[in-house]
């Protein structure tokens, strides 16, 4: 089986390739939010690399959110319009659990985050693989707070993302850091703090296999969680979607 995975709901752009579950090739671009012009190029290329096709691909898996909404937006209708046109399927999975995959191994409790811009966060926490946490956007000392409930003193935990300086920054304006939390805070290396679209891959094989997920292109759902600014500005709009 053939798998291509993309990622576009970040400030990185990630494609991956899979071929019955080894991954051939991976391509990032870390270039901000460019994806309109960047993500159909990376991702001919990346075929024509693999000596592959639109039309080899049996599965399509992308990152689906919370992130940003042009990316998310970008990612979601071109899976869509790729699969559609070669009749494959397609699935969505969580932007941040795909961002704790890409941490690696060896890491029990793990906290992804993006930037939700605002002085916010768009986070989880997972321990073992498991959601401790809704996701959704967070403010920073929101995210201290109920971070805090979860992981007891002392415990290790891995922070990983954007998100990380948003957090760095609002214990900076306080005069702290993250050695002054509670819990062994460790950063993860900038090669592991961005969403791999080989990681997507990996989820979207993972939920496959453990139970039944949506797979027709047309039906998968971004992850937004918040609303856009033009939304929030209407009359009676909210912060939550």
């Amino acid at each position: 089986m053939i798998v291509l995975g993309v990622d576009t709901s970040g400030k990185t752009l990630s494609v991956a390739v899979a071929k019955d579950r080894v991954i051939l090739a991976e391509y990032t671009l870390a270039m901000g939010y460019r994806h309109s012009i960047t993500f159909q190029p990376a991702v001919d290329e990346l075929l024509t690399r693999c000596d592959l096709t639109l039309k080899d691909v049996d599965l399509f898996a992308v990152a689906a959110g919370p992130g940003s909404f042009t990316g998310i937006r970008i990612g979601l209708s071109s899976v869509k319009a790729m699969a559609y046109a070669v009749g494959a399927k397609a699935v969505a999975v969580s932007s941040l659990e795909a961002l704790a995959s890409s941490a690696g191994e060896g890491h029990s409790l793990i906290a992804p985050m993006l930037d939700a811009r605002g002085g916010r966060v768009f986070s989880t926490l997972l321990r073992e693989g498991s959601p401790l946490m809704e996701e959704k956007p967070r403010p920073a000392d929101a995210w201290i707070e109920e971070i805090s409930k979860w992981v007891a003193p002392g415990e290790r935990m891995l922070l990983l993302g954007d998100g990380v300086s948003v957090i760095e920054t609002a214990l900076h304006d306080k005069g702290k850091c993250l050695e002054d939390l509670p819990f062994i805070a460790h950063v993860a290396p900038p090669h592991n703090s961005f969403i791999r679209a080989s990681a997507v891959i990996g989820r979207a094989l993972q939920m496959l296999d453990e139970k039944d997920v949506e797979t027709d292109p047309f039906k998968l759902e971004a992850r937004y969680t918040l609303s856009s600014s033009a939304e929030r500005m209407k009359p009676g709009g909210h912060g939550q979607k």
